[in-house]
């Protein structure tokens, strides 16, 4: 099951880092805020329609309802909305180092709500392959002029965000299942959404909107939105939120990896190599680690999902 695990996050790492080049073939002609619309409305939709057909589990409490809308407000909504308007503030370079800050506040949050015990292999194993990213996006390239301050720290409020969905996640994902929480997930994230989308959408010219860019935005809800989540929130059932948070530091080896077969001018160096071998030797720590966690306390999934 491990493995199957293992092999999942690593799909799902491949679906979110695919988005950083698709989306620069839709930005022209829809910007980002009015693209974070159809992702999270597309693929509440469609969760819609598939937890329709076969059946989800009955939220059974308040407490569980408040808590499924604060999932939407951080994993969605406030996680994508924040990331973009930071986006838009700071380098491109700044962001992708940020974004690798997400394993370190999972563990700071997991800790602090006494969910999950960070054990010194995953520290390790985490501290190693966040600085194989560091080593691969280059230091020396991440500007820290006072103009950008603003937008690193949205990214950085975005980043929190995710790791606190992560950590809040896991006992409603053991309680009611993969499709059930992912799907009140996206439906709740929409409200946060529409007020930032809406206007930018209105100014968009739709008659000139060609073919390819709705089938890019199909892929999107489809691929980096309702299937990387899913996967995610699969695996996060079956694993701790530690090791899911980890697989993140393989988007930007994956999108250095890819890059060159798809954008003019983009070569694999050795920097690139150094990386990886700290990148996959650091996640191995944690895989190990979390093996020797599953073996001492095996993790119990009640019903399918």
């Amino acid at each position: 099951m491990q493995a199957l695990v293992n092999g999942v996050l690593i799909l799902v790492q491949g679906m979110f880092a695919s988005i950083a080049i698709v989306g620069k073939l839709v930005f022209p002609v829809l910007p980002p805020a009015g693209l974070v619309v159809f992702r999270v409305v597309g693929a509440a939709a469609v969760l819609t329609i598939v937890t329709t057909l076969t059946g989800r589990s009955r939220i059974e409490s308040l407490k569980d309802w408040l808590l499924l809308i604060l999932l939407g407000v951080l994993g969605v909504s406030a996680n994508q909305s924040l990331f973009l308007a930071g986006l838009e503030r700071t380098t491109a370079i700044n962001a992708s180092l940020l974004v690798t800050t997400v394993p370190v506040f999972t563990v700071l949050f997991s800790v602090l709500g006494r969910q999950e015990k960070a054990s010194p292999a995953k520290v390790a194993g985490i501290g190693l392959a966040g600085a194989g990213v560091i080593y691969l996006i280059g230091p020396d390239r991440v500007s820290m002029a006072p103009d950008l301050a603003l937008g690193n720290g949205l990214v950085v409020a975005a980043m929190m965000c995710y790791s606190g969905f992560l950590v809040l996640s896991k006992p409603l994902l053991k309680r009611y299942g993969t499709l059930t929480v992912v799907t009140w997930a996206m439906t709740f994230g929409i409200l946060g959404t529409l007020p930032l989308g809406i206007p930018v959408l209105r100014g968009v010219g739709w008659g000139a909107v060609p073919a390819s860019t709705w089938a890019w935005v199909v892929y999107i809800v489809l691929i980096p939105t309702l299937g990387a989540f899913s996967l995610n929130a699969w695996a996060l059932r079956r694993s701790s939120s530690h090791l899911v948070a980890a697989f993140i530091y393989l988007q930007p080896l994956i999108t250095a990896s890819i890059a060159p077969a798809v954008l003019a001018g983009e070569r694999i160096t050795p920097r690139t190599l150094v990386a990886a071998l700290a990148i996959f030797t650091g996640l191995g720590l944690v895989i190990i680690a979390e093996a020797r966690r599953s073996i001492r306390s095996p993790i119990e999934i009640p019903g399918a999902g």
